[in-house]
């Protein structure tokens, strides 16, 4: 990676760093197929469609030190849907918060901190999550913590579309609305599919642009893998004190050809499976 240091100590890529990023996402992309060939598998579909959203979090717009997870003035990420936990690793193992062979050696073991649903004992993750509809309810509350004491922290939280509809999330997005959180910033990953099936068949979130902003947010959509396009929506100044909601529409299984846009919600990859992910990605195992 070639980086640029800041006066903050921050690692960020050089220039505009778009090509830098789509590389990381690549290499992320790799790690998320390896670990669904690990003995237990992983939460495939749903991992790979937030890829971007993480690398452009972790890689440009986010404040953050891997040689100091615990840094006083990080930004926040929670990823409220934690059985995406194998994305998370991946990007942060990526970003350089722990080894990436560590990651595949461990992934979800008997006894590994890497576990299959997010874990606040890996570095760089704060809150353990998987129960959904709790990430947003967290992130507003340390969202309010910082407005309170007067810091810069910001909070962003990752949910997903399905998980729109816990009522958990509305209760958050009111008291966030009203207490004028801008320093809060909601990202769903609108792939339109969740563990029992596709997300409108279940419980429509097609309005949920609308809603977002009826309840006060600043809302707007984006296509979720153009991270330039990402980039510009997360680093916007804000138009006020609202706190902020980027719809980000993905496809689950993303950047994996042979999924064509339709990636399975849990796999548990064969060696043939596997060769076969990586050959369709343009690597030769």
């Amino acid at each position: 990676m070639i980086a640029a240091t800041t006066d903050a100590g921050l690692e960020r890529p050089s220039g505009d760093g778009i090509g830098a990023l789509e590389d990381h996402a690549k290499r992320i992309r790799r790690l998320i197929v390896r670990l669904a060939a690990t003995p237990t598998g992983c939460h495939l579909g749903g991992s790979l469609s937030l890829v971007e959203l993480l690398v452009a979090l972790l890689g440009r717009v986010m404040k953050t030190r891997p040689d100091a997870p615990r840094w006083e003035e990080r930004d926040h990420l929670i990823l409220s849907k934690g059985h995406a936990a194998a994305g998370l690793y991946a990007a942060l193992s990526e970003f350089g918060f722990f080894d990436p062979e560590e990651l595949v050696r461990r992934y979800n073991a008997e006894g590994s901190i890497f576990t299959g649903h997010v874990n606040a004992k890996v570095p760089g993750v704060d809150f353990s999550t998987g129960s959904l509809g709790h990430g947003l309810g967290l992130g507003t509350g340390l969202a309010l913590g910082y407005r309170l004491k007067g810091l810069g922290n910001r909070v962003y939280v990752l949910c997903g579309d399905g998980e729109m509809g816990e009522g958990s999330n509305w209760e958050a997005i009111q008291i966030a609305s009203h207490q004028r959180l801008s320093n809060l910033t909601i990202i769903i990953d609108r792939n339109c599919g969740q563990n029992d099936g596709p997300t409108e068949s279940i419980l429509s979130q097609a309005a949920l642009t609308d809603r977002l902003r009826m309840f006060g947010f600043e809302a707007l959509e984006v296509d979720g893998h153009d991270l330039r396009a990402l980039c510009q929506a997360m680093e916007a100044p804000a138009k006020g004190a609202a706190p902020r909601a980027i719809i980000a529409k993905t496809q689950k299984g993303a950047g994996v050809p042979m999924f064509k846009g339709k990636g399975p919600h849990y796999a548990v990859f064969t060696p043939e499976q596997l060769r076969r992910a990586l050959v369709s990605m343009g690597e030769v195992p």
